[in-house]
């Protein structure tokens, strides 16, 4: 009976659809009619937008790689897995499976010599130890990650005079409303070679105008080469609220533990040739397999994101505070050897105006002060203006200047007090494009740049 009844609804709505159906189709073909009679001839079109494939924009100033949509061979842990396949990038790491300090070069520059930023807030330190400004891309939840910003030259007045070369700018997931309460859940886990293992939870949701998010991330790997073991542990919240004005608030934290074994000597004719393990690479760096060491750190960090769209142009804030504590031990024994710890401040604010429908300005002053453990190492302020004119369609100029005052505390030779010297310096800065997409086929999505641009920066404590 209840086939009976399907089958008529079914057929009354054939009896009467399809002639509905067929009037509209004489409809379209009057129109159509119509339309041949009215045909327009239009000049050549061109689609000046930069080029989008596989997740990645890319424009002659940067890079945008949209983290979700990037396809690559396996499943990344950090953003250093998809980093590493750029050309602009030199991955130096010993071992993909477990990271290290100073593992990525940018144009051929270490650490030292470019900048990596948060939602267009440079980070001062977030780990390593006093070599250099290490960052420890592990502790940066991979869930909360929407794109990465890839920023070639010192050509930029938004950011640090140390970014001879290039910016890296990771940027948050910007909050967004949910129809309903029901959160976004995904769980994820993968196994491979050297028991290597990544799982991770990621929560989000929302209501009405309040967002939340949460991740757990579990990394485990046996690593590659001899005494490599690594376990990391990452959880990560996220709380905010929507403006009406389609501004927002977001307010998130993090924490960290990890635990990192460093890779010893593993050589069969060298000074630990009676400690060889062939089951192991060979290896002739690294320290005595007699003294394995490992690493501890628990590093966690806060970060404040405010972005306000006004009738003068769309103003944003972003400050953080992150601590890296990191435990060298003996692994036999157990015995620490020493420990680093450092605390970073920083903030920034600025606004990008639309002037006309040729300049973009944006003005803006940020701020960043370092500490190993209490004591003040360094402390910068610096203001800037930029302006991106476009000339003609194909051509644009950005302009800038920026001044940056830095202070930093000297340690004396025999162990005396630190020592406050003052550096301050105008930094002007260029980059022309122009882009030959128009002039032939063969040359489309193809620009010629170059840039003018100071670069400056005292010798920090770190590179001492």
């Amino acid at each position: 009976m209840k086939k009976f009844r399907m089958i008529t609804i079914l057929l009354g709505m054939l009896v009467f659809g399809i002639p509905q159906l067929c009037m509209g189709v004489e409809e379209i073909e009057k129109e159509a009619g119509k339309e041949e009679e009215k045909v327009l001839k239009v000049g050549e079109i061109q689609v000046t937008a930069p080029r989008e494939k596989e997740g990645i924009v890319v424009a002659p100033s940067f890079t945008t790689i949209y983290v979700e949509e990037y396809k690559m061979a396996g499943t990344p842990q950090t953003i250093l897995d998809i980093l590493k396949d750029r050309a602009i990038i030199d991955y130096r790491g010993s071992s993909d499976l477990v990271q290290t300090n100073d593992d990525i070069y940018m144009r051929g520059f270490d650490s030292r010599n470019f900048v990596t930023a948060m939602d267009g807030l440079s980070v001062e330190k977030v780990g390593g130890y006093k070599g250099g400004h290490f960052t420890d891309f592990s502790t940066i939840p991979f869930a909360q990650i929407e794109s990465i910003e890839i920023i070639p030259g010192p050509h930029s007045a938004l950011y640090s005079g140390r970014s001879i070369g290039g910016v890296l700018n990771v940027k948050t997931k910007t909050p967004k409303r949910y129809e309903t309460l029901k959160p976004d859940f995904k769980v994820m886990t993968s196994y491979r070679s050297y028991n290597t293992q990544a799982h991770r939870v990621n929560m989000d949701g929302g209501v009405d105008s309040f967002i939340y998010g949460f991740s757990y991330e579990k990394y485990h790997t046996d690593g590659y080469l001899r005494n490599n073991e690594a376990d990391t542990e990452t959880i990560s919240g996220r709380f905010g609220y929507i403006l009406p004005s389609d501004g927002y608030i977001s307010l998130s934290a993090s924490y960290q533990e990890a635990e990192r074994e460093s890779p010893v000597n593993n050589d069969p004719e060298g000074r630990y040739k009676d400690y060889y393990d062939s089951s192991y690479p060979d290896t002739v760096s690294g320290g005595s397999p007699l003294d394995s060491q490992r690493r501890e750190k628990r590093p966690y960090s806060y970060r404040l994101n405010v972005k306000q769209p006004t009738s003068v142009g769309e103003w944003t804030l972003g400050a953080y505070y992150s601590h890296s504590d990191q435990k060298y031990y003996f692994k036999q024994g157990e015995r620490e050897r020493y420990m680093t710890e450092w605390n970073s401040y920083g903030t920034n604010i600025q606004n990008e105006i639309q002037l006309f429908d040729d300049h973009l300005v944006t003005v803006g002053f940020d701020y960043q002060q370092l500490r190993m453990r209490w004591q003040k190492i360094d402390e910068s302020y610096a203001g800037f203006i930029q302006d991106r004119w476009t000339i003609i369609p194909r051509l644009t100029l950005t302009g800038g200047l920026r001044y940056e005052d830095i202070s930093i505390w000297w340690s004396d030779p025999d162990d005396g007090p630190h020592i406050k010297t003052d550096y301050n310096q105008v930094l002007p800065k260029s980059f022309l494009t122009y882009e030959l997409d128009d002039l032939s086929d063969v040359l489309r999505d193809t620009s010629v740049s170059a840039g003018v641009s100071r670069i400056w920066t005292p010798k920090s404590y770190c590179q001492v």
